[in-house]
């Protein structure tokens, strides 16, 4: 005997509420995703974005006032404060590390200037004590908005998830999101005035009351003296944003070893399965660089992918000049492509 139309569709609408909840439980985690020790996690739209530079630390760095920093790729992001760089990040991923397998509402991490510093292997001396004290104060001072068609997603999740919506509203909502994925695949143009497609998060990469003990006393600049015990707040958003399926993993010791630069791009190059063919000058833009010339800036990013390659971050990569000959493309891959489709190597 066949089902009834009814009872058809009745289980069919389960099937999609189902698929809701599944779907909401990886967009929307109850606490951050754990990674090995040997390992680091950088949010893939952070670490495809502008926001943490490879500038000189001689120079002054500047105030952002909601500006747009730049992405590769989909999605978009602001920031206002002061100017964040590559140490600023070495410090960030050592708190997030602390921070794994927390629960949203408890991402307290307590931790000491010395251990920030052994965790990146600089020495346990006041130079670098007033250097990571600097580093907390701006990124609580910092504002950053996400822009992304998943964090769309995630919001409409959460929000349904909260309002306790019912198997009929979820099925409906998960019809209209995959619905939407669907146009995106089939080419429809994605940007930021899209009220459907895209949503945003707004954020400070430490959130919330931050807390210190073992002063010894204020230096001419007013930063405390002492190994300081830490315990810092981040932003109860940080988990979504750190969702397992949209994080970058990376081997912990390579990047030790790895330029300010050669950082960025190890972080970069793996938050893609198969990374795309990028222009030098979009490369140079999320670095937070500023060649000028041309041939400078391939000769500097050269190096430095031999030095991914140097440590097997990397298979191989090669130049192409673009059809108006005023950039080059470059071409990443991880692995070897001779053996990626061949099930015998």
């Amino acid at each position: 005997m066949l089902p009834s139309p009814k009872k058809s569709a009745a289980t069919h609408e389960k099937m999609l509420a189902n698929a809701a909840k599944a779907e909401a439980r990886k967009l929307v985690p109850q606490q951050m995703g754990f990674w090995p020790d040997d390992r680091r996690a950088i949010a893939n739209e952070l670490a495809r974005s502008a926001l943490f530079q490879c500038r000189d630390n001689r120079k002054k760095r500047e105030f952002y006032d909601n500006v747009a920093l730049f992405m590769l790729g989909e999605g978009a992001l602001t920031y206002k404060g002061e100017e964040l760089r590559e140490r600023d990040e070495d410090i960030w991923v050592t708190l997030t590390h602390y921070a794994r397998d927390m629960e949203a509402g408890k991402l307290v991490v307590s931790i000491s200037s010395s251990e920030i510093c052994k965790q990146n292997k600089w020495r346990q001396d006041q130079r670098y004590y007033n250097e990571i004290y600097k580093s907390i104060q701006r990124m609580k001072g910092g504002v950053i908005t996400v822009f992304s068609r998943r964090l769309a997603k995630t919001i409409k999740y959460e929000k349904a998830l909260q309002a306790r919506a019912s198997d009929t509203e979820l099925a409906k909502l998960y019809e209209e999101i995959e619905k939407y994925e669907r146009r995106v695949a089939e080419g429809l143009n994605i940007d930021l005035n899209d009220p459907d497609g895209m949503g945003g998060m707004m954020m400070s990469l430490i959130g919330g009351e931050t807390t210190f003990t073992g002063s010894t006393g204020l230096d001419a600049d007013n930063i405390p003296q002492g190994n300081l015990q830490w315990d810092i707040v981040l932003d109860r958003k940080m988990v979504s944003l750190f969702a397992k399926a949209y994080l970058t993993l990376v081997d912990h010791e390579t990047r030790q070893s790895l330029t300010a630069t050669g950082k960025r791009l190890q972080t970069y190059f793996l938050s893609h399965k198969k990374p795309y063919p990028v222009n030098l000058r979009n490369l140079e833009k999320m670095l937070g660089l500023n060649f000028g010339k041309l041939p400078a800036l391939k000769l500097y990013i050269t190096e430095q992918l031999k030095q991914l390659q140097a440590h097997g971050v990397i298979h191989d990569f090669s130049f192409e000049k673009n059809a108006d000959k005023t950039d080059w493309k470059v071409t990443v891959h991880r692995e070897d492509p001779s053996k990626r489709d061949d099930p015998r190597k």
